[in-house]
């Protein structure tokens, strides 16, 4: 998300739910994750919501109808409503949004640091993030795939940039991500006709192994860390 980069199409299409995507159990979960988190931000029915990095803007339907949503990214992009500028910013004054969405976007920038710092710059005060990136994950280019986290670093990076915490989470914890490696890697050597039942099967146990993961656990090693943050300085409801 930086230079002369322009928005690309995810080849993988990661995010639409079928029993034959490689990664059917994560794509069917984080929506409803990332769902159920977003009830922590508050967002006013008349309040400014920044997706940054949007895609094809998937949360939209998250937030009121009534409020302005910005839908930010990288020139090319024909949901998006604000461009991403070359260095990574974006066109958005200080302190005038109430609501920063970041869904998988931040293992794809160049600068994860400045990006940070920019969604806190445009947060009003007492205003919240909702952000999800890669734990652990296989290399996954949307233009550029940079960036792998741990619970702990993740969590530096976001207190660093002035944010608070307020939650924090895992999703598809280590057994079931084993199982995901274990999946991806044999793939290459399943025959084309065969590759469909075999993803089903391999999706339908990392379901059933992750449905019996601790919480606590599954926050400390995840595929995904999910986190709502806020700027600091006023009190929330």
């Amino acid at each position: 998300m930086a230079g002369t980069r322009t928005f690309q199409p995810d080849r993988g299409d990661v995010r639409r739910f079928r029993r034959s995507n490689r990664l059917a159990y994560i794509v069917r979960e984080l929506p409803a994750s990332l769902e159920r988190l977003a009830a922590d931000l508050h967002c006013p029915a008349d309040g400014r919501v920044l997706d940054y990095g949007c895609a094809d803007v998937p949360y939209r339907d998250f937030f009121p109808a009534s409020v302005e949503y910005l839908a930010a990214d990288l020139p090319g992009n024909l949901d998006g409503t604000v461009e991403i500028q070359p260095d990574g910013t974006v066109p958005v004054a200080d302190g005038t949004v109430d609501v920063v969405l970041s869904t998988q976007v931040l293992e794809h920038v160049a600068d994860p640091a400045l990006y940070l710092r920019e969604c806190l710059r445009v947060l009003r005060t007492g205003g919240r993030m909702l952000l999800s990136t890669h734990g652990f994950m296989v290399y996954h280019p949307d233009p550029v795939d940079l960036w792998r986290w741990t619970c702990e670093g993740l969590e530096q990076a976001v207190m660093s940039a002035g944010f608070r915490i307020v939650r924090f989470e895992g999703m598809m914890g280590l057994p079931a991500t084993g199982l995901q490696f274990l999946q991806d890697g044999l793939l290459p050597r399943v025959p084309s006709r065969a590759r469909p039942i075999f993803i089903a099967t391999m999706q339908t146990m990392i379901a059933a192994v992750d449905r019996r993961e601790p919480a606590e656990r599954r926050d400390q090693n995840a595929l995904v860390f999910a986190l709502v943050a806020e700027k600091p300085g006023a009190v929330r409801p």
